[in-house]
């Protein structure tokens, strides 16, 4: 289930990706330009950027309109009235703002525009045909119409369902805007068909009511977009027939960064704005808006999908983990063990039990193994048989130093006790000095040449410590090997389930006696595989150690002088 999971993950990750590469690989043809005739620009089309681009190119219109001389006075007062000082007539609604004449959605508080009115970036994939035709909202059914359901709620009563009154009023998908009418001066009720519609002071009969009325129209210079339905800025210039060239000074003069110093005709100032225009038409196709797509929390309906499912396999597998683990800790009691395995109370006393003698043998058994070791080393150093129990050569005592100092056996100070007579003089030729080793006389509490020098192995004297070669050091245990004592509980536990039928318990029986066996096994071949490498003794003076030696001193010459004290 969980690789199921997982592939479809990677599916609809790798499907969302492959949507936004192609997205990105979309060419969109040229807006407006050479080649190009009348265009509309601005509003639901562009991002913020693209609207600031739109204006920019709204301006460089007006002057085009200025040098061409299109522009009357009453269109040059509109200009320095409205869009010189960026204010609109009636203002604009709530979530928009004016800029040079034109109303604009407010981007810092998320807006977009669609169909003519400023949606949060949230809502605006939910816009609908109700938006876009601007229908009203239809009035409520009267009460009477209605009957309570069984189930509850209320529907239409069935001797209702063919009356007027009773029916859902529809409104067909339509919305004229050339017949939009207002009170005189009523601008709040224009701007409620779209955010750049104004109450003018155009009349016309109100072919309905037979009464005259005002007219909502777009922004000067703006018209209806019958295709994104809305008002929008219209570039009313024929590019379809004019030709590539370079930028010359009426491209400085239309951008407002120069004044014109002589006469253009009118052919040369529709070039040069078409070429203008038209080199500015790939930056606006950067700030396309393409169809609206649901996001939720900044995420497209496949990203929030993708990231609902790696959440859920993310807390699935972390749940199973937790789970097992749980589930191994608490295997680790015995008692859940056995309540798992469907064992009763009599069931798990028996089991408790044959632990608790299984524990009593271990003991016993690393006892003798203790002493197994101790003889296996002792017998590496050739005692026949090993070491017997408790062996220990640790010396006690102090070594026999040898006979003391001879005494004078002649009277008076010489047969003094403790008395150490003193030499006078010389000690005569040939007889050593005191206190140096002289040739011929070795200096005593320092082994004799060709005798090994006690705690380090001379050459033809074999080091104390590694056994002998060829000589076995491996010692069975008592009983022989793994036998039936040692697997006495188990074998216990798996007898009484059987004779009671108790599966549950003769299974732990002879599983547990299975798994000490080859134990036993295991640690006999250990000893056996020591014992053949040969088992280093245990250090000098430890059970199975090699036995000190110490030398002997020699006694003091008694024809030596020794002065008086």
């Amino acid at each position: 289930m969980e690789k199921r999971t997982l592939s479809l993950v990677t599916v609809l990750l790798l499907v969302a990706a492959v949507q936004a590469e192609e997205e990105k690989n979309i060419t969109l043809p040229k807006p407006f330009g050479i080649g190009i005739g009348p265009a509309y620009i601005g509003g639901r089309d562009t991002d913020e950027e693209g609207t600031e681009l739109s204006l920019k190119i709204y301006q460089q219109y007006i002057m085009f309109k200025r040098l061409s001389s299109m522009n009357l006075q009453e269109d040059e007062q509109y200009y320095s009235r409205w869009t010189g000082k960026g204010e609109c007539i009636g203002a604009c609604p709530q979530y928009s703002h004016c800029k040079k004449g034109i109303c604009v959605c407010k981007p810092e508080d998320s807006r977009i525009q669609v169909y003519g009115r400023c949606w949060s970036n949230s809502t605006a994939y939910f816009v609908g045909d109700k938006e876009k035709y601007r229908k009203p909202t239809p009035p409520a059914r009267p009460e009477w119409c209605f009957c309570e359901k069984k189930n509850g709620g209320k529907d239409v009563c069935p001797e209702n369902r063919g009356r007027e009154e009773c029916q859902v009023v529809t409104y067909p998908n339509n919305f004229d805007h050339n017949t939009q009418y207002c009170m005189g001066g009523d601008h709040s009720h224009c701007l409620g068909k779209d955010i750049n519609m104004f109450c003018s002071s155009n009349q016309v009969q109100d072919q309905t009511t037979g009464q005259v009325k005002n007219l909502c129209q777009c922004r000067k210079d703006m018209k209806f977009d019958t295709k994104n339905m809305e008002c929008r800025i219209r570039i009313d210039v024929d590019c379809t027939y004019e030709n590539k060239e370079e930028e010359g000074d009426l491209t400085w003069i239309l951008k407002g960064r120069d004044e014109p110093k002589k006469e253009y005709t009118m052919a040369e100032i529709k070039t040069a704005f078409c070429n203008l225009i038209d080199a500015e038409s790939a930056e606006y196709n950067a700030h396309i808006v393409g169809e609206f797509t649901f996001s939720i929390l900044g995420l497209s309906i496949g990203g929030f999908i993708a990231v609902c499912c790696i959440t859920c396999v993310t807390a699935c597998c972390c749940c199973k983990c937790c789970e097992k683990v749980k589930a191994k800790i608490r295997a680790l009691d015995p008692r859940n063990a056995m309540r798992d395995a469907g064992m009763g109370p009599g069931t798990q006393m028996a089991a408790l039990g044959a632990v608790a003698a299984g524990e009593y043998m271990e003991n016993r058994n690393d006892k003798q193994d203790e002493a197994r070791v101790a003889a296996m080393q002792g017998q590496s150093m050739g005692m026949p048989g090993g070491a017997p129990p408790g062996y220990a050569p640790v010396p006690e005592g102090y070594p026999d130093q040898g006979a003391g100092y001879p005494q004078d056996q002649r009277g008076g100070y010489g047969g003094q006790e403790g008395y150490a007579p003193v030499p006078t003089g010389y000690p005569p030729a040939g007889y050593p000095q005191p206190g140096y080793p002289q040739p011929g006389y070795e200096q005593p509490g320092y082994p004799q040449p060709g005798y090994p020098q006690p705690g380090y192995p001379q050459p033809g004297y074999p080091q104390g410590g590694y056994p002998p070669q060829g000589q076995p050091g491996y010692i069975p245990p008592a009983d022989g090997g793994p036998g039936i004592m040692n697997l006495a509980p188990e074998l216990a536990l798996a007898g009484a389930g059987a004779f009671t039928g108790n599966a549950a318990m003769a299974g732990l029986g002879v599983v547990a006696a299975a798994e000490k066996m080859g134990a036993e096994e295991d640690k006999e071949d250990r000893f056996r595989a020591a014992a053949m490498k040969g088992v280093p003794p245990p250090p000098m003076g430890y059970a199975g150690g090699a036995q000190p030696s110490y030398p002997q001193n020699q006694p003091p010459y008694a024809e030596a002088n020794y002065p008086r004290q």
